[in-house]
């Protein structure tokens, strides 16, 4: 197993080496190996040849070390930090963890990728990151390699994730006041099939959850396809399964879908209500 899978990545990377262009070979491409302290993104010591990537110079970024992962200590894009690739990240990969507090922009699109029954790549956003892929972020799904569902995205506090296709097999978690923008589609594939034709992706592998303030913003109207998520079971308000509510006036030309309040946050709201009216009675 080990052998194949290092051998699908190998003919993956010669491939896409073989696509790289005149204007593409004058960048760089970099390769994470946490040979350093594995968890400074910035650190030269943690990429091979000490070359940090920088912004405006990369042509592509792999992250990955091994399956599974030699490396699973995470891997952390400080505040400060400004990652910027022409094309695409690979990774995080089986096992590893990237967490963003940082400004991320993938040219062209952000692969991570996680073994069913292995350990769950992860890639955590937090404060004020944005993760920014100009085509296409795969969760755990991709047209290139047909395994990989086991993969989590969690968008926390103010963070943000955009991208003009996300392809969805694995897990998506929104979080306080986090966003994440599919500009022109989320695809799910069907409940017991995958998005790319040979994928390993389907309904047992996928699961939408947001909870708090989280906002998952759709293309036009979106309300037969998140309807069918809540048939599927796929799609959850605060853990609960289809409790969201959908917002097709506020943002025009998009489908807002955010969480429907819990109980106790209803009951305090109705508290809160009926507090101010008897304050107003008093006062008049």
């Amino acid at each position: 197993m080990k052998k194949t899978y290092k051998q699908l990545c190998s003919l993956v990377g010669a491939a896409l080496a073989i696509c790289v262009t005149n204007s593409a070979s004058a960048i760089s491409t970099n390769y994470w190996s946490g040979a350093g302290d594995g968890t400074t993104w910035s650190s030269p010591a943690n990429w091979q040849g000490g070359a940090v990537p920088v912004a405006g110079n990369t042509w592509q970024i792999f992250l990955g070390t091994g399956f599974p992962t030699t490396t699973p200590t995470p891997i952390t894009i400080g505040a400060s930090d400004v990652v910027q690739t022409s094309d695409s990240i690979f990774g995080p990969e089986w096992g590893e963890t990237l967490n963003v507090y940082g400004h991320v922009t993938a040219g062209f699109a952000c692969f991570p990728i996680g073994a069913i029954g292995g350990p769950t790549s992860t890639i955590n956003l937090y404060g004020n990151a944005v993760f920014n892929a100009l085509d296409t972020f795969s969760v755990g799904d991709t047209w290139w390699f047909p395994g990989g569902p086991n993969v989590a995205i969690n968008v926390n506090d103010n963070s943000q994730l955009s991208a003009n296709w996300i392809q969805f097999g694995g897990h998506l978690s929104i979080n306080g006041n986090g966003t994440v923008t599919a500009n022109n589609g989320f695809n799910t594939g069907t409940a017991t099939g995958p998005v790319f034709t040979g994928g390993l992706d389907t309904d047992a592998t996928r699961l939408i959850d947001i909870s708090n303030l989280g906002r998952l913003i759709l293309p036009g109207d979106y309300t037969a396809q998140v309807n069918d998520w809540i048939t599927r079971g796929i799609i959850e308000g605060n853990g609960v399964v289809g409790a969201v509510s959908l917002d097709l006036t506020s943002d025009p030309g998009h489908t807002i879908v955010t969480a429907v309040p819990e109980p106790a946050s209803m009951a305090m709201l109705g508290l809160g209500s009926l507090a101010l009216l008897l304050r107003r009675r008093l006062v008049s």
